[in-house]
């Protein structure tokens, strides 16, 4: 079905996302031996769940100091002679949206194993597809296995990305910035005394955190790679359908979720 896709593909995120889920879905269930698998699928859902929740609090908190701003006449025609910005600038609010992130960046990884599971992975699962022992091989489909969640939500924040009007990779880095305090969180806890197993405790969350540095940084490469080209709706196409109330025919603004503008006939 994936593959069918590419015939005759549509633009829209559902449909992307949708085809990203079922393009990974039969090699993390090749994987997994018991609950992985509803793992997968109920991941994938959240995910959805969650953009469309952080965009209905978007557009309604945007109606509503809409709605807060006294105009009059003259002052309204003025503002709709203006050109109102492609993007706008990141608020308070943004910053959960990447705690959010954060929170499901560290669920798609510790949801189904930790570090620990890379050394001790049960090769039944691997078994199927190499039946002889290849450590290099199977530890791959193993990495494979444990990229696959971080595909999908590194794609669903850009589409989010994208339907929040901010500007590319705006977002993304938030996520660094916070990133960037938990790193220094943990320079400052880093010990040079006591027993082998503090010291080591600590320089290894010291540098797990700068690894989730350069980590959140690839995966906004990936996003743009499975989202380049998903159109979605942005805020001066929702004004200028308020504008012109039930016109059967409007042209929308859709930045496109690598920062290009398109026209799109709705």
């Amino acid at each position: 079905m994936p593959l069918m896709y590419r015939l005759q593909p549509n633009n829209h995120y559902l449909h992307r996302l949708m085809s990203l889920f079922l393009t990974c879905a039969p090699s993390f269930v090749i994987l997994t031996l018991s609950y992985e698998g509803l793992f997968y699928v109920t991941f994938s859902i959240l995910l959805v769940a969650w953009v469309s929740l952080e965009h209905r609090i978007f557009v309604f908190g945007d109606v509503a100091s809409e709605h807060r701003q006294p105009t009059s006449n003259g002052s309204a025609a003025k503002s709709q002679s203006v050109p109102q910005p492609v993007f706008r600038a990141l608020t308070l609010a943004d910053a959960r949206v990447a705690l959010f992130f954060f929170v499901l960046l560290q669920s798609a990884f510790f949801s189904t194993g930790n570090v620990a599971s890379v050394s001790s992975f049960s090769l039944d699962a691997v078994y199927r597809l190499i039946p002889i022992f290849d450590p290099f091989s199977q530890g791959i489909l193993l990495i494979l296995k444990l990229m696959i969640p971080f595909a999908l939500i590194s794609a669903n924040l850009g589409i989010l990305n994208a339907r929040l009007g901010v500007a590319p990779s705006s977002l993304f880095m938030a996520v660094m910035a916070i990133s960037d305090v938990l790193t220094l969180y943990f320079f400052w806890v880093v010990k040079d005394e006591g027993s082998w197993l503090e010291i080591g405790s600590t320089i290894s969350h010291f540098v797990i955190a700068n690894v989730l540095c350069l980590f959140v940084a690839s995966l906004e490469g990936v996003s743009a790679l499975f989202i380049g080209d998903v159109e979605v709706e942005g805020r001066q196409g929702r004004r200028e359908q308020k504008q012109n109330g039930t016109a059967s025919l409007t042209y929308t603004e859709a930045p496109l979720a690598n920062g290009q503008v398109s026209q799109v006939t709705r």
